[in-house]
């Protein structure tokens, strides 16, 4: 039951963080349609944006490892 705790804990975290890079690409693809000139300051934000989304996923496996090995 343990092995089950922790794999779903991460793998939703998992999921929801690969769902929010997609967005975070998405969006940032948009951007650069409609304004190419700014394709530098678009290109920063779209990296500080999908570093707090991975600061995520990592809060995510730290907490699974914490359900895992403190249980």
């Amino acid at each position: 039951m343990e092995s089950l705790a922790f794999g779903l804990t991460y793998a939703i975290a998992a999921a929801g963080c690969g769902i929010g890079l997609g967005l975070v690409g998405l969006g940032a693809v948009q951007a650069a349609g409609r304004n190419p000139e700014a394709l530098g300051k678009i290109r920063t934000l779209m990296i500080l944006a999908m570093s707090f989304v991975d600061a995520l996923a990592i809060i995510g496996l730290v907490v699974a490892l914490i359900v895992k090995f403190l249980k």
